[in-house]
Order: structure tokens, then C-alpha cells, then sequence
């Protein structure tokens, strides 16, 4: 998963009212990061319950029955608590993705109208099959990064217009390896930024380098496994065609982080605050026309977002109950190294998320629950690395698992069935790659914790 912009769902009239609430809320929660206000907090609050009542009716079956399944845990929690405020204090918390998601659509609105689009679709032209396999990989990484699953719908056009079956079926792999490994350190993606909610005092640059560090694991995999015939020579050759990404991906990570540093201010506001700046900014240099293109289909996008934010609150509430519970206190103050702690807790943590997600359970839902009970206590893992190595089971899981976000988008993107998007060669990259993964955020936990 990690994407907010999931398919229409809904009649037009509730579509055009949730995103009017939407772009409400989203304005009220800016507001609220520079300037917090209690009386303003309310109204937020009121905006964003008003949406995700609307978003019941317009959500996808399954995602309502999640929803309801995840509040009914919850509610259950706060009845054995005794303590019904627990709800409220979750649904607070979930306000922030009431700033952060709009932010995320109207930066992805502005980049697929911008006249960048079309330098990068020319870079792939005098390509070969290795290099084009190579080229969409990185692309989808790069690109990713900045819309999350929808860099495939922008990359596949180009690079599979004269491709057959088995070359589609390699490119939308390609695809959905390169989002998940920019789903390990991205800011813009909706894993890194729900874990580092559960755990807020680890600063977002911390889980965003170690992520990156795992990012780069997956890049020598990817090569060894898939595109080694390619060579020192071929290999740069095909990453120069990714040249205009470069800077515009650097510049809004920049952003993000010195929105961090400078206001103090959380993975989710940092990027709420700074992504509408920088578009802003962008669109004033662009002819009016682009700009009123860029608000059509971010308002557009605000009125298909129902799913994922049903999710996103409902997991959040449910994150909050588990850390409430006594039976969570409980554990971290008797929980001994003679049980299960450190690396050996952090092995079992990533195989029981990776696991849960090739079953099919959202990966909010496994985070909300074993997160908040492992970061109240002494379990020997470092903050940093609870929240990355939750992350990168997170994104592990949406590389390989057939109902997984970039599985699904890169399946529709390229024309292949879906359960061909996932090969044996896939799953033994991703097999290596948690050995390695494992590894590497083993020697981090020790260096930190």
C-alpha cells in the first residue's frame, strides 16, 4: 500500500461533498501546524468525522468491514480500559492525514502536469531491453518516491509500447520492486509516515537514512538478480535518462527535512507544510492555464480518496487503544532479555508483518498493533530502527504480495495478469533481502540501542 489515491467510488454528489469537507479540513490542519488552536482543532475535527462518515458509504466492502472491525477492537479496548476518551485522543492524532494526504495529491497533481514529464518519457528511447528493464526500475524508485503508485501509470506507456507478454511481465515487476524500495525511506509515502506516528519522538530523518540504506540494498539485489548482463556501461546509460528527476526529487527532500530541523516539526507536518510551498511556488513560474489544471485534478483526486483514509484513521485509533492498554504497560515493565528482546524480537517483528501481508492484512493494521506495545518499553530494539524495520516489512510485503498496492497498480499499469507480476526470481530477491535487511538493521540496533 502507501498510496492515497485509491479508484471512484460513490455517487457524484457525495464525491463533490467529501472533497469540499476534504479541502476544508486540509486548509483548517495547515493552519493548526503553524498556529495551534484549540476552538480551530474542533472544527477539524468535525470536518475530518463528517468525511470519514461519507467515506463509509463510498468505500470499497472489504475496507468497510476493516474499518469497522478495527473501531469495534477499539471501542472493546476502551470499555475494558474504562477510559472512552482513548478514541478521541486516537482520532486527534489521525487529524494530521487530513494535511498530509491532500498535501501528497496536490504534489502529485503538479508533477504529472509538469513539462518534465516529457524529457524524462525521451530518455528511454535509444534503450535496450536490459536498459529499459533497469531504466523502469530506478524510475519507478525515483519517480515513486514522489507519487507513490502512480509513477507506473506515467512510465508504463513508454516503456512497454512495443513490448511482448514476458517483456510486460518483467517491466511490471520492475515497477513494483522499484516502488517498494522507495517506500523504505520516502517521506511522501503513507508507511513511513503513519510508523513514525505511532513512535513521535523519532525525528523523520533518522527512519528516512536508515531506509535509504535499505533502499540501496534493494538496488544491488535488483542488479545482481535481474539486470547484471547489463554492465558498468549499460547500467549508466541507463540511469542518465532518469537525469530530470535529479533535482526536483532532491530539492522536496531537502524541503521536507529542513521543514523538520527548522520548525520542529514532524515527519507528517513537514511534509504537509512544505509540499503546498514548493507547488505554489512552481505553479506562480507556469502559465495560469497549468495551474488551474494542477487544482482540477487535485480537488479530483480529493473526491476518489475514501479507502485509504478510512485505514489510516481507524488503524491510528486502534494504535492509540493498544499503547493505552494496562496489558501493554504490563509487558514492557516485565518483559526480560531471558524472553524475546533486541535482534532476535526484531527478526520475529519483521517475519510476523511480512507474513500478515502476504495473507492479505493491511499493513496499518499489524504496525497499530505490535508498534505502540514495542516502543513503550525495553525490548532492546532502538526507536529509529522499530520504525524503519516496520516499514521495510511494510514495503517487503507491497513488492511481492498479489493484493498489495504496487502489485495491483503495476499489474493494471502494464497489461499483464496480476499473478504474474510476482516470479520465483522475485521471491528469492525477496528472501535475500530480508537475510541482508536483517543484517544491516541488526549492526544499526546495536549501534544505537
Amino acid at each position: 500500500m502507501g498510496n492515497a489515491v485509491l479508484k471512484p467510488s460513490g455517487g457524484a454528489p457525495l464525491a463533490s461533498l467529501s472533497a469540499a469537507l476534504l479541502l476544508g479540513v486540509w486548509i483548517i490542519e495547515l493552519g493548526l501546524v503553524l498556529h495551534p488552536h484549540a476552538a480551530i482543532s474542533r472544527i477539524g475535527t468535525l470536518g475530518l468525522a463528517a468525511f470519514v462518515l461519507l467515506a463509509l458509504f463510498r468505500a470499497r466492502m472489504h475496507i468497510r468491514l476493516l474499518f469497522i472491525t478495527v473501531v469495534g477492537a477499539s471501542l472493546l479496548i476502551a470499555w475494558r480500559a474504562n477510559d472512552f476518551h482513548i478514541l478521541f485522543r486516537g482520532f486527534e492524532r489521525a487529524q494530521i492525514f487530513g494535511a498530509f494526504l491532500p498535501s501528497v495529491l496536490l504534489l502529485r497533481a503538479t508533477v504529472e502536469t509538469s513539462p518534465q514529464l516529457e524529457s524524462l518519457r525521451r530518455g528511454v528511447t535509444a534503450l535496450d531491453r536490459g536498459a529499459v528493464r533497469n531504466w523502469t526500475f530506478y524510475g519507478s524508485h525515483v519517480l515513486g518516491a514522489i507519487l507513490n503508485v502512480g509513477a507506473m501509470a506515467i512510465l508504463a506507456p513508454v516503456v512497454s509500447r512495443d513490448a511482448d507478454d514476458a517483456e510486460r511481465r518483467a517491466l511490471a515487476s520492475s515497477a513494483a520492486r522499484g516502488v517498494g524500495t522507495a517506500v523504505m525511506w520516502s517521506p511522501f509515502f503513507v508507511a513511513l509516515a503513519f510508523v513514525s506516528q505511532l513512535v513521535p519522538a523519532v525525528p523523520i530523518w533518522q527512519p528516512m537514512l536508515i531506509g535509504f540504506g535499505l533502499a540501496v540494498i534493494g538496488f544491488a539485489l535488483s542488479y545482481v538478480l535481474f539486470t547484471r548482463g547489463l554492465g558498468g556501461r549499460g547500467f549508466a546509460a541507463s540511469l542518465r535518462g532518469l537525469r530530470p528527476l535529479a533535482t526536483p526529487t532532491v530539492v522536496m527532500v531537502a524541503a521536507v527535512l529542513g521543514a523538520s530541523f527548522a520548525f520542529n516539526l514532524s515527519g507528517l507536518q513537514a511534509v504537509a507544510l512544505s509540499i503546498p510551498v514548493l507547488c505554489g511556488a512552481y505553479l506562480l513560474l507556469r502559465a495560469r492555464a497549468a495551474a488551474a489544471e494542477t487544482a482540477r485534478k487535485t480537488l479530483a483526486s480529493f473526491a476518489r480518496l475514501a479507502d485509504e483514509l478510512l485505514i489510516v484513521v481507524g488503524a491510528t485509533v486502534l494504535g492509540v487503544a493498544m499503547a493505552s492498554l494496562p496489558m501493554a504497560r504490563e509487558i514492557s515493565t516485565t518483559v526480560t532479555p531471558g524472553l524475546i528482546a533486541g535482534y532476535p524480537l526484531l527478526l520475529a517483528l519483521v517475519a510476523v508483518l511480512v507474513g500478515l501481508g502476504l495473507l492479505g492484512l493491511h499493513p496499518m493494521i499489524g504496525a497499530s498493533i505490535l508498534v505502540p506495545v514495542l516502543a513503550v518499553g525495553p525490548f532492546g530494539i532502538a526507536p529509529p530502527v522499530l520504525v524503519s524495520a516496520t516499514v521495510f516489512a511494510w514495503a517487503l510485503s507491497a513488492s511481492i504480495a498479489i493484493w498489495t498496492l504496487p502489485v495491483a497498480a503495476a499489474a493494471s499499469s502494464f497489461g499483464v495478469p496480476v499473478q504474474q507480476v510476482t516470479t520465483r526470481r522475485t521471491y528469492a530477491y525477496a528472501a535475500l533481502y530480508a537475510v541482508i535487511a536483517l543484517g544491516y538493521l541488526g549492526v544499526v540496533n546495536a549501534v544505537l540501542a
